[in-house]
């Protein structure tokens, strides 16, 4: 499943979404409807994550519980991507933190990778972290950038707040769809290959530099 699941949570999702696409919401209020749509994004991307069931005893009984069953690295596409981490961090706090610095070429619409920096011993699973999935050129960026590290498509995982169609079929021609996880997919693209109607520039939006 791609899109967050239908059960209750919907709703949830669909107010914050409501708030982010609002030409009139201020930074602030941006802010805090984009936060908590991400910590929803993780819930859904984690439990797709391997995991083990673990024995423990409460302090009445003995019970069950789950625990991830693999090391995790956040890759964020900054500078967009860095608004997606903190969700990420609050639910798997021992997660490394990748960082890559992709840059669109107005002219071209074309990434252009400008920097990154991983930890020397990476962990087994990578989640790639990007609000927007546009024409997927970042992301496949990203994608062949971590290959080229050593990574498998099968423990690359995506998560995104709004994609167009177009990008999401290009990226699920590399990732699987189960790996990935996008709030809403949108129709189509501008002329400018921004989303339609997506809600704008997300990075400029979250962090007040509109």
């Amino acid at each position: 499943m791609t899109l967050m699941e239908p059960n209750k949570k919907d709703l949830a999702i669909e107010r914050y979404l409501t708030i982010l696409r609002d030409q009139h919401t201020p930074t602030a209020q941006f802010r805090w409807a984009a936060d908590n749509l991400a910590r929803l994004l993780c819930s859904e991307a984690i439990a797709k994550l391997p995991h083990r069931e673990v024995n423990l005893q409460t302090p009445v009984g003995a019970s069950k519980g789950v625990v991830l069953d693999t090391e995790v690295m956040c890759v964020p596409i900054y500078r967009a991507g860095q608004a997606l981490v903190h969700a990420f961090l609050e639910v798997i706090p021992e997660a490394k933190v990748g960082s890559l610095l992709i840059q669109r070429d107005e002219s071209t619409a074309r990434p252009k990778m400008v920097y990154h920096k991983f930890p020397r011993q990476l962990p087994k699973h990578a989640i790639i972290l990007d609000p927007m999935l546009a024409t997927a050129g970042s992301a496949l960026m990203a994608v062949t950038y971590l290959l080229e590290l050593g990574y498998s498509p099968s423990h690359l995982y995506f998560v995104g707040v709004i994609a167009s169609q177009e990008g999401y079929h290009r990226l699920s021609q590399i990732i699987t769809e189960d790996h990935i996880t996008i709030g809403v997919i949108d129709p189509g693209l501008t002329p400018q290959m921004y989303i339609d109607p997506g809600l704008g520039d997300f990075g400029d939006r979250y962090f007040g530099t509109v």
